[in-house]
């Protein structure tokens, strides 16, 4: 499912359950940097990759209405945002991404891709918390926010598609996805987006 080689243990469920606030948390961090990497691929690549801009502004637009979201789950359950964590699985994607460059893949190829990986991951896992949390209004929460990853690891996929053509795309993104694939499968399950 969308790019991805290796599914989330449904365990996970239980880790969020036994601390839904940090996985709260986490979810909100998670959209601010990824409203925040979208801008930073505009003002890096915008000029060179003009097309990129208006769907990547738009994409840092709705990732900025999810944070405000997941805030306010958050204020109604009497907690704060909290300081930001280290994202261990899209540090370590974006480290083996970076040391395969010698590929002779564009690093902003490998930046698109990486960025529709963690989408796509975050998809599968929001599919989970849609259908397996106790909370009803959460369940429907995250069944609407899957929708939004799936479009948002489509409209990466599809950037780099026109940028650096269909083949060259799907043979970078199937390597990534093994890379990812091992990543995820290494990692604890614990109350994180990714982790």
């Amino acid at each position: 499912m969308l790019g991805l080689l290796h599914p989330t243990s449904p365990a996970w469920i239980d880790a969020v359950e036994a601390d839904l606030e940090t996985m709260l948390q986490d979810h909100a961090q998670c959209e601010l940097k990824a409203a925040h990497s979208a801008l930073s691929l505009v003002g890096r690549y915008g000029g060179d990759h003009p097309a990129m801009v208006e769907p990547l502004v738009a994409l840092a637009q709705e990732e900025t209405e999810h944070v405000g979201q997941v805030t306010k789950r958050l204020t109604d359950r009497g907690q704060s945002l909290g300081a930001p964590t280290t994202d261990t699985y899209v540090r370590r994607l974006a480290r083996a991404a970076r040391a395969e460059h010698h590929d002779g893949y564009p690093p902003l190829l490998d930046r698109l891709l990486v960025a529709a990986l963690v989408e796509g991951r975050s998809c599968e896992r929001f599919r989970l918390l849609s259908d397996g949390l106790s909370d009803a209004a959460l369940r429907s929460f995250y069944r609407e926010l899957m929708g939004s990853e799936a479009r948002h690891f489509a409209l990466f996929s599809r950037l780099a598609s026109d940028a650096f053509g269909v083949e060259d795309t799907r043979a970078r993104l199937a390597t990534l996805a093994t890379r990812e694939g091992e990543i995820a499968s290494s990692l604890p399950l614990s109350p994180q987006v990714h982790g």
